[in-house]
């Protein structure tokens, strides 16, 4: 995909670790300018990733500092063209017993983040004449995994809140879409696939009897913001193997 970002920049939130390094790293590979926005790490995956990518520390839920390092970004860069909404987090815990306190802070970080970080890059979009925002959401959005109520509803949300941006902002150039990854491998979740029992609800659940590996998740935020899906708006990509299909009988 070498070149399909060559001239754009724009950020890319959580992009210390796992999917959003990933997607950061791919977009440099394709020519983009891309600030990495972290709560810890940013810097030195930017380091690592080199390429002129700029490592700025922040919380997503910080409205303040949300805006503050979009508006770094886009001076570094002299333009801002996309944001991948990827910071999140998940609880694992029965229904009766998830805590408010839980509920809160992953409704916080994913949901009210995603909404924090759009409004503040849709503002120095709608400024550039339009741009492109990708948030990760999750086959949980549209199916309920056991155990986590709070990731459902949030990931649930951000399909919702991506139509909603997507419908009133297309006519001032905006696009947005989403892309919900199914079981996706990285260093912190690779424990996880080692589960026999995991394993075989992946066989049993998917199609291509497989999880996902960070680039299969990169390669479509590319193709999201590059020219090539500028007829695509207001869509959720389901990157998961089939996982999502295959739930008829």
């Amino acid at each position: 995909m070498s070149g399909q970002l060559e001239g754009r920049a724009g950020v890319v939130t959580g992009g210390a670790r796992g999917i959003g390094r990933g997607i950061a790293q791919a977009f440099v590979a394709a020519g983009a300018r891309v600030a990495i926005f972290d709560r810890d790490g940013a810097e030195e995956a930017a380091g690592a990733i080199g390429g002129g990518t700029l490592g700025l520390p922040g919380d997503v839920t910080d409205e303040a500092r949300v805006a503050e390092a979009f508006e770094t970004a886009a001076g570094a860069f002299g333009r801002f063209d996309f944001l991948v909404n990827n910071a999140g987090v998940r609880s694992q815990m029965g229904f009766v017993e998830h805590t408010l306190a839980a509920w809160r802070a992953t409704l916080d970080v994913n949901l009210t983040g995603t909404f924090v970080c759009s409004q503040a890059a849709a503002r120095l979009m709608l400024a550039r004449g339009g741009g492109k925002i990708v948030n990760l959401a999750s086959i949980a959005g549209a199916l309920a995994l056991t155990e986590r109520a709070a990731y459902n509803a949030s990931k649930g949300g951000v399909i919702a809140l991506t139509q909603s941006i997507a419908a009133e902002l297309a006519s001032q150039g905006i696009q947005c879409n989403a892309i919900a990854p199914g079981l996706v491998e990285t260093p912190l979740s690779a424990p996880y696939f080692a589960d026999p029992r995991m394993r075989e609800i992946i066989r049993s659940n998917t199609p291509l009897g497989r999880w996902g590996q960070v680039h299969e998740i990169a390669g479509p935020a590319i193709f999201l913001c590059s020219a090539a899906s500028d007829f695509v708006h207001g869509a959720t990509l389901f990157v998961d193997g089939g996982w999502n299909a295959a739930k008829g009988y």
